[in-house]
């Protein structure tokens, strides 16, 4: 996918924004950055702590006049106010809030601390109604004292969820610590930061309940820790413990290979096997921009190169999964299930980070900032669903609590957003194959989609801490759109959808019961994953089996070929035993408020009642009108199948999703569109377009003349073509050469399992081959039935073994871990050229006659006067660039006799016509060309005369050549070839090959 637009600016000439330097930001840098590097000193801790303060703020330069910041700090005030009324202050209390009084639930230990912090925050907010109170101090720090005495504390065995301990706990304590700091003893400093040593005593590693070591620490929980073990040192004044923190997130900067973490297409990984960009992957980076903020131009500043890392991880992991704002949910796992988290909430704390982000790589990497600024300046202008200001609050968890985003972040996106020198970057057009984690996006014009997929590396989904209960076929090939439509997947979208039914997925509707948690549920497939071509096309597919998640017998082979602005989906093989009805589901709408989305189908409205269903026969397309302009979304059907259409209204509840949800009922209306294949198919297909943003009328024009042919849906290849964007994508699904046709001809073979992305334009031909099984410890050879004239650029790993007659390339894939390939090629274009002149040539008394305009050239090898040699003239000025290929053709109409001849070949002096040339006047050989033996009847000798006729186009653009016999055959060894005047095929030839 194209990277993010940036402003090529260097340290030397960057131009500071007016904006940026408006007074209050001014202020608010001058307080939190210190770029240049010095000596520590004894209050260098107190600085750093004033900085950290200032970012839980926003520090003493926030403008409180400014509506969007007052409304937020009125908030801050407004949620503690709540926590402080429902605090129980009493003397002989058993806990600080009746809600979380439980001994053996951690969550109510990290959740009664990060209450003492939003009261902390309010205590220390500049313009909060409860700044300064003495009052709530003293019940905060009270509450803290509680707490350590009673719950977390050094002599504590950690029970329940090993988070709160290491890291929930941690991080809500030190940041009240920071804000509290003044009203707190040095004794109760270093009591409660005892504990947090208990706890957490080397960040890399995961502490087991009695001490000992459990595990090494990755990905978002190893940044988690050692942030809070950075603040740690810093309100402890230990610069051992900050270089601890510091230095232990190293292993976390690396791209890994396997496991948790970042890879380096993109992906990121929590777990295990979960695609978590969006939900673990905000930690993470949240944390690397809250690190650098801290640390940047102290004593402890980062010296490991691989922070620059993480710039990267802006551009290459986040930003192509973020549309409109929106977090797309194929990467955050067990967040759909939190009835306040949405993929716009998610995305705007990835936006927040981000900002943080940019602000602390200003200096040292200009560009990756300026590109994020960008994105998310443009994001933050087209996200609508926070309403009248992207920066308004949205509710958490906790009943009558909003959450407003940080007032220091808040400050930075205002004047983001104001600044007149960045520009807001649109969405960008493209493809991204995230083969690490089984996740495909694709953006087009006003729309995105993301393709959730599982194999044997990546879990289906994940269920844990009572999250997730129904997300059984949430990885299982669903396909989620994002167009204009930005509430398509909020108000309650997840709970009330059907989930055996989701978009994208083929589904026999098992799954039920609870999920075992953290259990894994992965395909015994491998084949998953495909090729991206560029960075706008991609032949996606999936080898699935079910078995290993809902229990059940369905298998299949599904593919998705995202070319551009349209998305062609083709499945073979589906196959079940298990006596359950089997479905494709093209689309599961959630529609407007009245449900009353217009559906029409072939030209005919449908029904547009909640409760209506019908069997559709002979579907060639269908449309659906938007719940907003512009997310409108049409079908095209290649196989005018049977469609099951169905309108409901379904009713559920947030504990569907989650145990501890709410129990409040909520509704929706959903429209859905479904290909049946009955109960235990055995070679089930299908075969649809999706055209995301179509209207009726273009959904009909588009069915009237498709782009997009079905090439194959077999057991060994899935293959389709489009004509409109010269592409071909084929998915070789067995490690044995398989070959497929086009227009009846062969067209592309591979010898391993694979995908192929072709694309053919202005003479180039382009190539993306990879290994979705990412098993193959070899190579994949793939040949493609064109000629090139030259290979214009390969990826390492690709060898060209011959360019003609076709195109064959081998493809080194051992450890490449799903990666493209790529290679391209200058095509050759043919042309066949007839004789402009051609005549028979006989000796002795015939010698000065003229034998042109006969149907047959003659050639023999015999006495005098019975002599014959066939002579012939092409013209090349028709060839308008660099021949690459010649090929001589001559087919014999008449032979003497059966045993084996061989003729030769000359070139010739071009003086002479047709009408005039005798055996006397023959023209000079200029040399020798090579030799043919004489084939069957009606069958082509061939001879590469390749430089020959290079030379001639380069020259007078003619080339004349002379056919002899090799040897005396006796008095019948006499061939008699076509003429150009010979009315019944094969005429002979001049074939050539250019580019």
């Amino acid at each position: 996918m194209p990277t993010l637009p940036a402003r090529p600016t260097t340290p030397s000439t960057a131009r500071p924004s007016r904006k940026r330097c408006a007074e209050a930001l001014l202020l608010l840098c001058a307080a939190t950055l210190a770029l240049a590097p010095r000596a520590a000193s004894a209050d260098e801790y107190d600085t750093l702590r004033t900085k950290w303060q200032t970012r839980l703020t926003g520090g003493t330069a926030i403008d409180t006049a400014d509506p969007d910041i007052a409304q937020a700090v009125a908030m801050i005030a407004a949620n503690a106010q709540v926590h402080w009324n429902a605090m129980d202050k009493g003397a002989g209390r058993t806990y600080l809030w009746s809600d979380l009084a439980s001994a053996t639930t951690s969550s109510h230990v990290t959740n009664s601390y990060g209450r003492l912090h939003a009261m902390a925050l309010a205590w220390s907010t500049k313009g909060s109604s409860l700044q300064g109170n003495a009052a709530l101090a003293a019940d905060i720090v009270a509450g803290l004292d509680w707490l350590y005495a009673r719950r977390y504390n050094e002599n504590v065995t950690y029970y329940d969820n090993w988070w709160d301990w290491h890291i929930g706990t941690p991080h809500s304590l030190t940041n009240t610590m920071t804000l509290m700091y003044d009203r707190l003893s040095a004794t109760q400093r270093a009591a409660w930061l005892q504990a947090i040593d208990k706890f957490v005593p080397n960040p890399a590693v995961r502490l087991k309940p009695d001490g000992t070591a459990l595990t090494t620490e990755t990905g978002a929980n190893l940044l988690d820790k050692a942030l809070a073990v950075i603040v740690r040192g810093v309100l402890g004044k230990s610069s051992a413990k900050i270089i601890q923190g510091r230095d232990a997130i190293s292993p976390g900067l690396l791209y890994v290979t396997q496991g948790d973490g970042f890879y380096v297409d993109g992906s990121f990984i929590q777990h295990g096997n979960i695609a978590y960009t969006g939900s673990y992957g905000p930690a993470m980076i949240d944390d690397m921009s809250k690190l650098l903020y801290l640390l940047t131009g102290s004593t402890w500043a980062f010296t490991d190169p691989n922070v620059a890392n993480a710039y990267d991880w802006a551009i290459d992991a986040f930003a192509p999964l973020i549309h409109d704002g929106a977090m797309m949910d194929a990467v955050r796992g067990r967040g759909i299930a939190r009835q306040y988290s949405t993929d716009h909430t998610a995305g705007r704390s990835v936006v927040t980070a981000l900002v943080r982000l940019a602000q602390a790589g200003a200096t040292s990497w200009p560009q990756q900032s300026a590109a994020i600024n960008a994105a998310v300046k443009g994001w933050m202008a087209r996200d609508t669903t926070f309403g009248a200001s992207y920066l308004s609050a949205t509710p958490t968890a906790v009943a009558g609590v909003y959450s407003p985003l940080p007032v220091y972040e808040m400050t930075l996106m205002k004047a983001l957003a104001a600044d007149p020198d960045v520009p807001a970057a649109p969405e960008p057009a493209g493809v991204r194959v995230f083969a690490s984690m089984d996740r495909v996006m694709q953006r087009g014009p006003g729309f995105a989609a993301s393709l959730s997929l599982f194999s044997n590396r990546i879990a289906a989904f994940e269920y844990g801490n009572g999250e997730n209960l129904a997300g059984w076929w949430t990885g299982m090939g669903m396909l989620a759109l994002y167009d204009a439509d930005q509430a398509r997947y909020l108000d309650g979208y997840w709970p009330t959808v059907d989930k055996l039914r989701l978009p994208g997925t083929t589904t026999d509707r098992s799954g039920s019961g609870t999920p075992v948690a953290w259990k894994s549920y992965p395909n015994t497939r491998n084949w998953v994953g495909g090729a991206q071509l560029g960075d706008l096309y991609a032949a996606v597919g999936m080898d699935f089996a079910t078995s290993g998640v809902t229990g059940s017998a369905l298998t299949g082979r599904k593919s998705w070929f995202m070319f551009g602005d349209r998305i062609v989906a083709v499945g073979a093989g589906i196959a079940s035993t298990g006596g359950a009805a089997v479905e494709t589901i093209v689309e599961n709408s959630k529609l407007n408020a009245d449900g009353s989305n217009a559906l029409t189908v072939n030209g005919v409205a449908q029904p547009a009642t909640p409760g209506s269903g019908a069997a559709l026969g002979a579907v060639r397309w269908a449309h659906l009108a938007g719940n907003v302009p512009g997310a409108d979304v049409a079908w095209y059907f290649p196989d005018a199948p049977t469609v099951n259409s169905l309108r409901e209204t379904r009713t559920a509840t947030w504990r569907t999703m989650y145990s501890g949800a709410s129990t409040a009922s909520v509704s929706n209306h959903f429209h859905s569109l479904a290909l049946p294949h009955g109960a235990n198919p055995t070679a089930g297909t299908y075969a649809y377009v999706i055209l995301p943003g179509r209207s009726a009328a273009q959904a009909a024009a588009y069915a009237a003349a498709p782009a997009v042919t079905i090439l194959e849906r077999s057991a060994t290849a899935t293959a389709v073509r489009d004509t409109a964007l010269g592409l071909v994508g084929a998915h070789f699904w067995t490690d044995a050469s398989k070959t497929v046709n086009v227009d009846g001809a062969p067209y592309v073979t591979s010898n391993r399992k694979a995908a192929v992305l072709t694309k053919e334009a202005d003479n180039v031909l382009q190539v993306a081959v990879a290994d979705p099984t990412q098993a193959n410890t070899g190579t994949i050879t793939v040949e493609i039935a064109r000629a090139a004239g030259a290979a214009i650029a390969t990826s390492p790993g690709v060898t060209v073994n011959q360019l003609k007659p076709t195109i064959r390339l081998t493809v080194d894939v051992r450890a490449a871990a799903g990666k493209s390939f790529h290679a391209s090629f200058s095509v050759l274009r043919t042309k066949t050229l007839r004789p402009v002149a051609d005549a028979t040539l006989r000796d002795g008394s015939y010698g000065a006659t003229n034998y042109g305009g006969t149907a047959t050239v003659v050639v023999k090898n015999d006495g005098v006067g019975y002599a014959r040699q066939a002579l012939a003239r092409f013209d090349l000025s028709s060839i308008d660039g660099t021949i690459g290929a010649a090929t001589l053709k001559l087919a014999p109409r008449f032979v003497g006799q059966a045993s084996a001849m061989t003729h030769n070949v000359l070139q010739v002096a071009d003086a002479w016509s047709e009408t005039g040339v005798t055996w006397n006047t023959r023209p000079a050989d200029i040399a020798t060309l090579g030799t043919w033996t004489v084939p069957a009847i009606n069958s082509y000798a061939t001879l590469d005369v390749t430089s020959a006729a290079a030379a001639a186009l380069a020259g007078g653009k003619r080339l004349s050549v002379r056919v002899e016999a090799a040897a005396y055959y006796g008095a019948n060894g006499w061939v008699e070839y076509s003429s150009r005047e010979n009315g019944t095929a094969p005429l002979p030839a001049l074939v050539v090959d250019y580019y």
